[in-house]
């Protein structure tokens, strides 16, 4: 670079001033955080308080206005927007000279075009590409999560004022949301990342099947514990007759606790201590984010209606297939994924 853009080896002209200013900032060593000049890259105002930094800068290393632009730079080149290299220009220079963002760009790069385009089970979930995932900090995965989530319900909300339809552009961001999130190992970063993921999936879907007047619902959510945990988790009575390697999903819902298990492809919902007027009746089980995954084959096609195939018996306990999928809970990003797919599970007496 020295040598090709020295200020001594170039003719006169426009293109001599600009790589020499080139050659300038690529000289300049870093500031300090607390310089002006550091305040200006992390794009802080002079004078604006300290405090103000922490909404823009996660990381050091991570410039998060610039971060959170990428996944709409992202949707506009897979549309094939002509006119997003102009738009996108002050984000195009910062990614030449930021490694972190410019890796950031290429892991969402391609997680996004396979949410829009489809590619097989394996790639379509990150689990054996190119780029791992421990480049991007746990944090910087959650502020993405929640970017992702935020702008699909802009898309929705913009969609319904301007009578328009664009649920699957939403989708292909809620998507991308849910696998990003499985690359989370740390369960509580996980957990806020994702604690807005069913309400705007449910926006996008319209609502879930509505309860009948009087019907009891159970609304399990997973006590999250990272991937693929088994000996950490505190075992309750209910599952210590069951092999401490096995792979499981943990539930609870207000004092109720249930689980999933894997046999082989097939996913098993395990309830206990059901309320004596579910005895005998069967269920009708409800996932919301159950669309947003084409991996698992749903028992009867609707994950908004898996009915149970036996009765709950006389001690409340029911044990029923929810569907089969290729995932692997004994995977740790599989686990993780299939866990924020279970974020809400429903349960209510069938029709």
């Amino acid at each position: 670079m020295d040598k090709q853009f020295d200020h001594n080896a170039m003719a006169p002209g426009s293109e001599s001033r600009l790589a020499q200013w080139l050659l300038q900032l690529l000289r300049e060593p870093k500031s300090d955080a607390g310089t002006p000049a550091a305040a200006s890259r992390h794009g802080a105002r002079p004078g604006h308080r300290p405090e103000a930094l922490l909404e823009l800068q996660v990381e050091s290393s991570y410039h998060l206005p610039f971060y959170q632009q990428l996944p709409d730079f992202v949707l506009a080149q897979l549309r094939g927007d002509e006119e997003a290299t102009l738009r996108y220009a002050t984000l195009l220079y910062h990614l030449v000279g930021c490694a972190e963002c410019h890796q950031a760009y290429l892991e969402i790069y391609d997680a996004m075009g396979v949410a829009l385009h489809g590619t097989d089970t394996y790639a379509m979930y990150g689990l054996g590409g190119n780029r791992g995932a421990g480049v991007t900090p746990q944090r910087m995965l959650g502020h993405l999560c929640r970017t992702l989530i935020s702008q699909a319900e802009a898309i929705l909300k913009q969609a319904r004022r301007s009578h328009q339809d664009d649920a699957e552009a939403a989708r292909a961001l809620l998507q991308l949301a849910l696998r990003m999130s499985a690359r989370i190992g740390q369960s509580t970063i996980r957990q806020s990342a994702t604690q807005d993921l069913v309400r705007v999936a449910t926006l996008a879907q319209g609502p879930a099947v509505p309860p009948g007047s009087g019907v009891q619902v159970y609304q399990y959510t997973p006590t999250l514990t990272g991937a693929g945990a088994r000996g950490k988790t505190v075992r309750r009575a209910d599952v210590l007759s069951r092999p401490l390697e096995q792979p499981v999903i943990h539930l609870q819902a207000k004092g109720l606790h249930g689980s999933i298990t894997q046999r082989e492809r097939t996913l098993e919902l395990h309830l206990q201590h059901l309320d004596p007027q579910t005895y005998g009746q069967r269920l009708l089980v409800t996932v919301p984010l159950g669309s947003l995954i084409e991996p698992v084959r749903w028992r009867g096609g609707n994950p908004l209606a898996i009915r149970s195939e036996q009765p709950v018996d006389a001690q409340g306990s029911l044990v029923m297939t929810l569907g089969e999928t290729d995932l692997n809970l004994s995977d740790p990003e599989e686990h993780n994924l299939l866990e924020t797919l279970f974020l809400l599970l429903e349960v209510r007496v069938s029709a």
